[in-house]
């Protein structure tokens, strides 16, 4: 039930509009001052007789249950945007009209005063639902709630009806007397159908958030045994020793590499290729990845992984394995059963997987699921032991050569792995050694910026912009590549 727009659309004015339609100036009158302190009287006077007020005593009395109703109805606007105040208006009105009405026959009056007081017995309170269900969630039970508290417009309409159609009948009159019950038991019928349906729909939202509920604990479940499966992969923190090379690296960094016609061919070929960079110790093979994984844009995933000599389980080949594995599958929003149950199965020694072959394994699987080309960035690979580089060297092969996705290998080391991977000839092989040549401008820029920010802070006093080149110079020669 939206906001009113106009009568031929909100069931709220139609009933209104229609309840108006035949009264007598003086009614609508009446029913337009209608408010809950008035409704039991036909005029505003407060110097009523005695015996008038003793009598509506008992009326107030009676139709308590059904006042507070329509009140709780009411007062649910600010949690119910669908529910106007302006709607309780009509409902004081059409209770008003048909109370002055009725006042004339008594038989009547007290029938009509005692079925709207069995019908407030019978309303259900707006406010016990709106604590519970919230009402933009659960529309289907406030529209139900909603035609409850409308119907009373209707029956006062009805009753009204045959007040004057007796009225204007000497023969109904005769025939048939105010004070049958039919129309009365009907009334009650008919609210009693209103609760059992709210009752019904409130019964539909309880199952509903029953089951949002149970299914809100299964993504619990969910996410905290995937947070617990990723953790029992990896606990190697790849993303801190990336961030801190990326703090260490000057703007520009790497340009030289991303650019080589090596490189653009490793990523632009349709299928599995590496690309192997090496050069001496201390050269920037690691900031050279740091300035590669942070360009990236190529279609596609992207691993990446440090091998960091002064962290020893990031040496380790169930651990290169594991982490990248972690890696991709942080990337995926569930994780297959099937690779979950492998991963809680597979060996374990309370800190890191502790098989390679399964490690591959699950890697391996990892990369399905991620979109393809895989890139997989390799750093420092020589970090390792002579027997780990060459079992690592054989696993990476096999996932290059034997699965049915395209993965292409970027490696940095201190020397040339190809005589290691053994590739088979059709997957395509290149080499970018790091010469001094090569990254001259990475340190001169390096350098260069490092001068200036110690000039502008006043950690070193130079004027002459000729010998602030020369300090440059010579700090980029003496750097000899590294």
């Amino acid at each position: 039930m939206a906001t009113p727009t106009n009568a031929s659309q909100d069931p709220w004015e139609r009933a209104k509009a229609r309840f108006l339609e035949d009264l007598e100036p003086h009614e609508k009158e009446l029913f337009n001052n209608a408010t809950l302190e008035n409704i039991y009287y036909s005029t505003s006077n407060t110097n009523r007789e005695d015996g008038e007020k003793s009598k509506i005593r008992g009326v107030v009395r009676k139709l308590g249950p059904l006042v507070s109703a329509i009140e709780s109805y009411g007062g649910a606007g600010d949690a119910f945007a669908q529910i106007s105040p302006q709607y309780l208006s009509p409902i004081w009105g059409s209770i008003r009209i048909v109370l002055v009405a009725a006042s004339s026959y008594t038989k009547f009056y007290e029938k009509i005063v005692d079925t709207l007081g069995r019908i407030g017995d019978i309303l259900p309170r707006f406010r016990d639902y709106e604590r519970i269900y919230n009402g933009q969630k659960h529309k289907r039970l406030y529209q139900a709630l909603s035609n409850t508290y409308l119907d009373i417009i209707t029956l006062c309409h009805d009753f009204r009806k045959s007040i004057r159609e007796q009225k204007n009948s000497k023969v109904r009159r005769i025939l048939r007397p105010l004070a049958f019950d039919k129309q009365f038991d009907e009334a009650i019928d008919r609210f009693r159908q209103h609760r059992q349906n709210v009752v019904e729909e409130a019964e539909t939202c309880h199952l509903i958030e029953a089951a949002e509920q149970r299914e809100a604990q299964l993504v619990l479940f969910a996410e905290e045994r995937r947070r617990k499966l990723l953790a029992r992969l990896s606990k190697v923190n790849w993303k801190h020793r990336h961030r801190k090379l990326k703090e260490s690296r000057h703007e520009g960094t790497g340009g030289w590499f991303t650019s080589c016609s090596e490189y653009e061919d490793w990523q632009a070929t349709s299928g599995s290729s590496v690309l192997c960079c090496y050069g001496i110790p201390g050269c920037g093979k690691s900031v050279l990845v740091s300035s590669v994984i942070d360009s990236f844009d190529a279609n596609g995933t992207l691993v990446f992984y440090y091998c960091d000599y002064a962290d020893k389980r990031t040496l380790e080949p169930s651990n290169v394995f594991a982490t990248m594995a972690r890696q991709a599958l942080e990337k995926v929003e569930i994780l297959p059963e099937t690779l979950a149950s492998e991963i809680e199965q597979a060996d374990h020694d309370g800190e890191r997987l502790t098989n390679p072959s399964q490690s591959l394994i699950l890697l391996q699987k990892s990369l399905e699921l991620v979109p393809g080309p895989v890139f997989l960035v390799l750093d420092g690979l020589d970090e390792a032991t002579e027997s780990s580089q060459t079992l690592m060297c054989s696993k990476l092969k096999h996932l290059i050569e034997k699965y049915g996705f395209s993965v292409k290998l970027l490696i940095t080391a201190r020397d040339e792995l190809g005589s290691l991977l053994m590739l088979d000839p059709g997957i395509p092989f290149s080499r970018v050694p790091i010469s001094s040549n090569a990254i001259s401008l990475d340190i001169e820029n390096y350098v260069r910026a490092s001068t200036r920010r110690r000039i502008s802070d006043g950690s070193l006093v130079i004027s002459d912009p000729d010998l602030e080149q020369l300090i440059v110079s010579e700090l980029v020669n003496g750097a000899k590549g590294m």
